[in-house]
Order: C-alpha cells, then structure tokens, then sequence
C-alpha cells in the first residue's frame, strides 16, 4: 500500500510538474532528463507493488514503461524515449554479462542431454507447427489478400522463426530476482541463449530463401547467410578476447569491480555502433557486432575458465537493480501498444498457438531427456518471452520486403509485446513450481536436493 501511495504522489508531482512546462522545458534535454527520473522511479514502484502481489517486479517495470510512455499517457514522450536508446544498449550488455555469467560449465554438461534435446523439439515442432498454423490462419493476415501462395508460405516461415525467438534479458532478469539455482533453471537459460544464436543464423537462410521465392527473377542472394555467419563468429570470438581482459582486470587490477564492468559494457555498446557506422560508409555493407551474443561469451569466460567468476556475479548482482528497473522500463515504453489495435486478432492467435507449440516442444523434449515429470509439466512455461533480438529482426523484415514488410513487422511487434508482458509472469511460475526459487528452497529444501538427484546434477550446495 505504502508503495502504490508513493507512486501516486510521484504521479501528481509529474503532473504538476508538466502543467508548467513551457517554464523550464527550453533548457537542452531538460525533458529527456526529468523522463529518464521519473520512468526510474515509477517503474521501481510499480515493480514493488507488483511484488506485493507475488508477480514479478520486471512486469511492473515493463508496464510502467507501457503506461506512462509516449503510446499511453505520454508523460514519457517518444523524443524522451529515443534519447534514453544508449542507456538502454548499455544495460542490455551488461544484462548480457550476467547471462554468461550464469552459465556454469559443469552444470551445462550435466544438463547438455536436456539442453540439446528441448532446444531440437522447440526447433523442429515450434517452427513447423507456426508454419502450418500461419497457412491456415492466412485468411486473418489482410496483406496476404490475393497473393500466390508462395508469399504465404515466405511469410509463414518468418513467423516460424519469429516464433522461436526467446529473451535472455528477462530470463536472466527474473531469475536474478527470484535468486532461482538448481537444474531446470540452468536447463533453461542454456535453452535460452542457445536459441537466441539459432534464431540469428536460421532468420539470414529463411529470409534469403523468402525474397528468392517472391521476387521475380529468384535468384537466392546468399550475401545475407555469409554476412549473419561472420556477425556470429566474429561476435563470439570478441566474447573471448574480452572475458579474458575482464579475467585479467580482476586477477591483477581488482579495484571499483562495477565501474570497470559498467565500463566494459559502454565501450562493446559504443564500439558496436561505430563499427556498424564505419562499415556501412566505407564498405557500403553495414557489419553488426551483436552485443549480446559478445557479452554473453565474455561472462561464460570469466565463470568457467577463471577462479573469479563468484566474484565477477557478486558485483553484478550488486548492481542489477538499477540496470533492471532502466533497461525494461525502456522496453515497455518503447514498444508500440498501437500495433495490437491493428492486428489483434492474428497476433492472438499466434501467440496462443506459439504457447501451445512451446509447451509441447519441451514437454516431448523433457520426457526424452528423462527430466521428472514436474519440470516437463512447467518447462513450457519458461520460454514465453521476447525482446532485443526479435525487435532488430523485425526491422531487417520490413526493409527486405518493401511490399508487405512493414505490415508484417507491425504484427510481429504486436506478438512480441504480449509475450514480453506474459512471458516474465509465467516464467516465475514455472521456476517456483519446481522448487528452485529461492522462497521455494527455503520452503522446502529437502524435495529440492532430492529433484537434483534424480537427473544427476549433484550440487546441493548451491541451494
């Protein structure tokens, strides 16, 4: 109650505020400024009352940033929300750190049957399964009216790999929060990350095919796969080289830990888009450092080829807050709520169908593994979200296509909003429906180690 009381005074101050506008609005960035504090500061409370109601915290931030937003009430204009775009990158690359930070080589391998088997069954039934349902639902897509089937099925395969897209921004988030350990929480980040790589290099063969096949003279441009490949290596190849600069720091430097991190994030950010700026005006191609997957690579090094990683994630974990409450805030502001009143009824449709898909990708895929029967009845749950790399995707989609690409990014927008306000909510659910939250191990530490013991992951110390 005290929290939903602050966040209605911040609220009337705002508001107040914004009434005498034209007073102090001309000074440079003096909006952006004041948007930036007050999106911080209500996210961080509507995250709280949120929390109140046993929700997570990372919904709050998203809907405060949906809420108050330039699509809503407008009290964070767009302007404001393009400005803060950098702060945004940034915290995704030091969420991405965290990620790889997450990722503990010994548990990999004891999970890697797991791992390898649900990332195949979501491949295999989550995209066959969305491409069938895209040709059957082709009647509810209006920028599919009176085109050959061939355009169909080229937009029914990019659903399918849309659909495959997962977030490890909000996995990672969430598990922070719920301080979730145990082997279907590193089965699911390890799901997770692997399909974000998956997803880039089947999204460059995908749309290549497409444009062959609905373009005229279909020819098969293979510069999209060769490109997207060498992004791919060269990104996690930079992930090495700089998991081992941060492993040198900490070894040998060792001073303001979460400066040199906040540091590292901002220069990869920063040097990501001049390469990407440099490339494009002197080779006429732009070339993409992702991020994600470099920082995701550098935490993977510095946990499991270091003696510091426990204390590479204390000082992670000490400044998470903040980054959370920035970087989703963002996201929820950012997305464009417009775009469900444009395409609502396909866009549920795909997101229930991608539910139901998910779901039985990871049950079949659990069940092969021999995961208990409690995890398979939750592991679908796990893997709802979307964001970052879905969103970038999206925008190549509506360049490439100049016929129906912008519309079909407009409702591939609409999905990846529902499913990045749902899926937080129903991945928290599934991480303390099999005990592995830290409430949860607390409850009942005993079924806990014992589920760990059935599929022999073996380390009941770090419940």
């Amino acid at each position: 109650m005290r929290r939903l009381l602050a966040l209605l005074l911040v609220l009337g101050f705002v508001l107040l505020t914004l009434a005498d506008l034209p007073t102090w609005a001309t000074y440079p960035g003096a909006r952006s400024t004041f948007s930036l504090g007050f999106l911080l500061l209500s996210a961080y409370l509507l995250g709280d009352v949120l929390g109140g109601l046993k929700l997570p915290k990372l919904t709050g931030y998203i809907l405060a940033g949906i809420l108050f937003g330039p699509y809503v009430l407008n009290l964070v204009t767009l302007e404001a929300v393009k400005d803060m775009g950098l702060i945004d990158d940034l915290a995704l690359t030091f969420i991405a750190l965290a990620a790889g930070g997450e990722l503990r080589l010994e548990e990999l391998r004891a999970r890697k049957r797991a791992i390898l088997l649900t990332s195949a069954l979501q491949l295999l039934v989550v995209f066959l399964g969305m491409v069938l349902v895209m040709v059957l639902a082709r009647p509810l897509v209006p920028f599919l009216g009176g085109k050959p089937f061939v355009h169909v099925l080229a937009v029914a395969a990019i659903v399918g790999v849309f659909a495959l897209a997962r977030s490890p921004s909000s996995a990672i988030a969430i598990i922070s929060e719920t301080k979730a350990r145990g082997p279907f929480t590193e089965m699911v980040l390890g799901v997770t990350v692997l399909m974000d790589v998956v997803v880039i290099a089947l999204f460059a063969v995908v749309v290549t095919l497409s444009q062959a096949a609905v373009s005229t003279s279909g020819a098969v441009d293979l510069g999209l796969i060769v490109t997207m490949a060498i992004e791919i290596a060269v990104s996690l190849g930079a992930g090495v080289g700089l998991g081992y600069l941060m492993i040198w720091y900490i070894k040998h430097v060792k001073v303001e830990l979460v400066i040199f991190i906040l540091g590292v994030a901002f220069l990869t950010t920063f040097g990501a888009r001049e390469l990407a700026t440099w490339t494009a005006a002197s080779l006429g191609t732009t070339f993409h450092l992702h991020v994600m997957l470099t920082c995701i690579a550098a935490g993977f090094m510095i946990q499991n080829f270091s003696p510091s990683g426990h204390v590479f994630m204390e000082k992670i974990d000490h400044a998470s807050l903040p980054i959370y409450v920035v970087f989703f805030a963002h996201v929820g502001a950012d997305l464009d709520i417009r775009t469900i009143e444009a395409t609502w009824l396909i866009a549920l449709v795909i997101v229930a169908a991608r539910f139901v898909l998910i779901w039985l990708g990871a049950l079949v895929g659990g069940k092969l593994s021999g995961d208990p029967p409690v995890m398979n009845r939750y592991s679908g749950l796990s893997f709802v979200t979307q964001a970052g790399v879905s969103l970038g995707l999206a925008g190549i989609v509506r360049t490439r296509f100049p016929g129906w690409g912008a519309a079909l990014a407009t409702m591939i927008v609409a999905v990846i909003t529902l499913n990045q306000v749902i899926g937080p909510v129903t991945l928290k659910l599934a991480l303390g429906a099999v005990g592995e939250t830290r409430d949860a191990r607390l409850a009942n530490p005993q079924a806990n180690t014992q589920a760990e013991g059935q599929i022999g992951s073996g380390d009941p110390s770090r419940l």
